[in-house]
């Protein structure tokens, strides 16, 4: 086996391994705010290794461009969709994202 096939198994096992503390985080945590936090290793260190990976394998030809564009569009919505699912829970629980339920004076409602 090739220093280069090696590397590339140590990068995919690394994305494997942290998709199972991710997993295991998930699962074992009380609350979806707590619970959420261990999603952010999956999409940034997991995502990072398997484009490392595809580079180290493919080069930077065609495959390998797709894998960093794919990782940089992931790494740029994570932190998104994290938000929207917290913000819907909160909505979910409380029945308003605010902290402050009263209307402020600037929306125009008295």
């Amino acid at each position: 086996m090739s220093v280069q096939g090696i590397l590339v198994g140590a990068l995919l096992v690394l994305a494997g391994v942290t998709a199972v503390i991710s997993l295991s985080g998930v699962a074992l945590m009380a609350g979806t705010a707590n619970r959420l936090h261990y999603l952010a290793p999956v999409s940034t260190i997991g995502a990072l290794a398997v484009a490392a990976a595809v580079v180290v394998e493919q080069s930077l030809d065609a495959r390998g461009i797709k894998a960093l564009i794919v990782l940089a569009i992931l790494a740029g919505l994570a932190p998104v969709l994290v938000h929207a699912t917290a913000r819907a829970a909160r909505v979910r629980r409380f029945g308003d994202w605010r902290l402050d339920r009263t209307p402020s004076r600037s929306s125009g409602r008295r």
